[in-house]
C-alpha cells in the first residue's frame, strides 16, 4: 500500500488569512462605518429633501416623510433638512478627528 494513504494530510499554516471578519486590515474599520452611515443619513434625510422641495419632483416623496406631519410652507419647509444636514456633516467631522487623532 502506497506511504501517502496512511500520513494524515499537512496543511502549511499560512501567516495570513484571508476572509476573517474578527482581523481588521485597517485600524478603525468600524468607525469608517459608523461615518458612512452618518454620510448615508445626511444625503437620504439632508439633501434629497432638498432637491424635491427645489424640483418638485414626486419621485422622492420617501425623502420627506419625515418632515410631512410639520406641515410647513413655503422656506420654512427646508428648515428641518437642513438642520439634519448640518448636523450629519458635524458629526461626520468629530468622527473623523476622532480616528485621525487615534
Amino acid at each position: 500500500m502506497p506511504d501517502f494513504l496512511h500520513r494524515p494530510a499537512t496543511v502549511p499554516a499560512s501567516p495570513r488569512r484571508l476572509g476573517r471578519m474578527s482581523e481588521s486590515r485597517e485600524p478603525g474599520g468600524g468607525m469608517r462605518l459608523v461615518i458612512n452611515l452618518v454620510g448615508v443619513l445626511g444625503l437620504l434625510f439632508g439633501v434629497l429633501p432638498i432637491v424635491r422641495y427645489l424640483l418638485e419632483l414626486p419621485v422622492l416623496e420617501l425623502t420627506t416623510v419625515p418632515y410631512d406631519w410639520l406641515r410647513l410652507e413655503g422656506a420654512a419647509r427646508f428648515l428641518p433638512p437642513v438642520m439634519v444636514l448640518v448636523v450629519c456633516i458635524v458629526v461626520a467631522y468629530v468622527l473623523e478627528q476622532r480616528l485621525d487623532r487615534d
